[in-house]
């Protein structure tokens, strides 16, 4: 007997309910099951939010090189083209937003913590190609179909539910779009993140392991 038929049973059993009510319960069931998840959720994203309200103006100080070197890797194997529309998901205070502004014809960025946007808009305010929003990765406030590349680095590693995080991306991305994202190898093993993208049918183009990097990075395209 699976788990789902055992709960079944033990609902029929603790409740002696007339098995035409047993649906009705377990959708109830099933409702409460996702709320508490979502609860949890949002729990980790508002840490999340919280630890980086509080460091955000130290950020760029502490992690401008290690960044620089990922945003380098990323555009040495793919190239922006002018007229592009270009997401950056986990945008943090700017600092590839500000690398690729001449390149792309217009720069979404998102991030979850308010104070990262305000340093974001404080860095790029004389940039007149780009739009920033206060956002959670998983509900992205965008039409579907509408990106034409998107860049993700350090951001997976520390979020929840990250499968879902990457179907949003999915929905906003062109059939043509390149996804790129890089992976903390703390958090995930390189097999980890291909059978991930593989499940989500992504097509991998490049997976780099690079020298000296704490993250995996990835390009993919739909697959």
């Amino acid at each position: 007997m699976n788990n789902d038929s055992l709960f079944q049973s033990y609902i029929f059993k603790i409740f002696r309910i007339n098995s035409c009510l047993l649906p009705k319960i377990l959708n109830i069931a099933d409702t409460l099951k996702t709320f508490v998840k979502s609860n949890n959720s949002w729990k980790i994203k508002k840490r999340i939010m919280e630890r980086y309200n509080t460091t955000a103006h130290l950020y760029t100080r502490l992690y401008c090189d290690e960044q620089a070197m990922k945003y380098t890797v990323a555009l040495n194997e793919l190239k922006i083209v002018k007229n592009e529309y270009v997401l950056d998901v986990g945008c943090g205070t700017g600092l590839f937003i500000k690398e690729i502004a001449e390149m792309a014809g217009f720069i979404i960025g998102i991030d979850i913590s308010q104070r990262m946007i305000e340093v974001a808009n404080d860095k790029c305010k004389h940039l007149r190609n780009i739009h920033l929003i206060c956002g959670d990765a998983n509900y992205i406030p965008l039409q579907r179909k509408i990106i034409d590349k998107i860049f993700s680095f350090t951001l997976l590693q520390n979020m929840p539910e990250v499968d879902q995080i990457i179907r949003e991306l999915l929905r906003i991305a062109k059939s043509d779009s390149k996804i790129i994202l890089t992976f903390n190898k703390k958090v995930f093993s390189s097999e980890e993140v291909r059978k991930l993208l593989t499940k989500l049918k992504l097509g991998i183009t490049n997976f780099i392991d690079y020298e000296d990097s704490k993250d995996y990075l990835t390009i993919s395209t739909m697959g």
